[in-house]
């Protein structure tokens, strides 16, 4: 029954991030990034020189800090065309801000489904031998990476830093940590797989992997298989940078070869929950995160406190 139970979920979440490869937009007015709308090229200028501190916070977020120095100093002289993007364009990102407030938010492989052409301001900008075309709609102020066209001449979607996982919307990632069980019970947390974006701030976590057992009376090795939606709580500052807090919330299967009629040894399908602060590197380049981590078996939940394990772990994003 419980493995029953695990199947079925892992289904429903495979299912889900089939049905999310990207983020179609049909209204860019809902989550303007500067209003009101552009009329000109001037009011172009006027944002962009206005905007600095968001367009230089939504870049990093992007995951293209390097870029926002050669953005800043070559506009100026900018060739700038007056372009009309069909249904169905793409964008590596987006910036916004929800309902043209508070703080910039970033829409990755963002696709273009409104029903009619989508009026924009068009400029490039050269950097190590590419060149990125930026695209500002006019009814927003939404500055978008619309393409970069590499030393080759092709066109890219990607600065190439997750490697080429990331086309697909994928990337990789790593647990490693230490679960406390009081029972008692301490274990080794090893776990790898990947994540998928499912919105700006919403994604998926799909990882297997170990949880070999240290020391304590109870408790045996364990093999885990786990699926996490992870939502992007809120930003803060951390040193002179700015870093995600996030929450977590999954199932997961603890399982064994150990003796099922101990509660301490047997497997179980795991409520799992997560709290965690991204402590190093960029959002959409390599990462670095501290979390902290609970599970229980979803019936042992009155005895939460002798069965349930408790700990914190880092966690790499590549």
């Amino acid at each position: 029954m419980k493995l029953k139970i695990l199947v079925q979920a892992a289904l429903l979440l495979v299912l889900s991030v089939c049905a999310a490869q990207a983020v179609t937009v049909t209204d860019v007015r809902r989550n303007p990034f500067y209003a009101p709308p552009l009329t000109s090229v001037d009011d172009l200028r006027d944002m962009m020189q206005v905007a600095q501190g968001d367009i230089q916070d939504g870049m990093y977020q992007a995951g293209y800090p390097e870029l926002y120095q050669p953005l800043m100093e070559q506009f100026s002289s900018a060739k700038i065309r007056r372009v009309d993007y069909m249904p169905g364009q793409t964008f590596v990102w987006m910036l916004s801000k929800e309902r043209g407030y508070g703080s910039v938010r970033v829409v990755n492989d963002m696709v273009w489904g409104g029903g009619r052409s989508l009026a924009a301001y068009e400029f490039s900008v050269s950097k190590d031998g590419s060149q990125y075309v930026f695209a500002v709609p006019l009814a927003c102020g939404n500055l978008a990476l619309k393409e970069v066209i590499t030393d080759g001449g092709g066109a890219g979607t990607g600065t190439g830093q997750t490697g080429c996982i990331s086309c697909f919307g994928f990337r990789f990632v790593a647990d490693v940590g230490y679960l406390h069980q009081s029972d008692p019970a301490d274990y080794l947390l090893l776990r790898a797989g990947v994540e998928h974006s499912l919105s700006d701030r919403l994604s998926l976590l799909a990882m297997v992997g170990g949880a070999p057992h240290l020391s304590g009376t109870d408790g045996t090795d364990a093999f885990l298989l786990d699926f996490l939606l992870q939502y992007d709580w809120f930003r803060f500052r951390f040193g002179n940078e700015w870093s995600q807090a996030f929450i977590g919330l999954g199932v997961g299967g603890w399982i064994t070869d150990g003796n099922d009629d101990l509660p301490a040894e047997d497997s179980d399908v795991d409520l799992i929950a997560n709290i965690g602060a991204r402590i190093y590197g960029q959002p959409q380049g390599f990462n670095a995160s501290l979390f902290f981590e609970a599970r229980s078996a979803f019936d042992e939940f009155d005895t939460l406190g002798e069965y349930g394990r408790f700990g914190a772990g880092l966690r790499c994003r590549f």
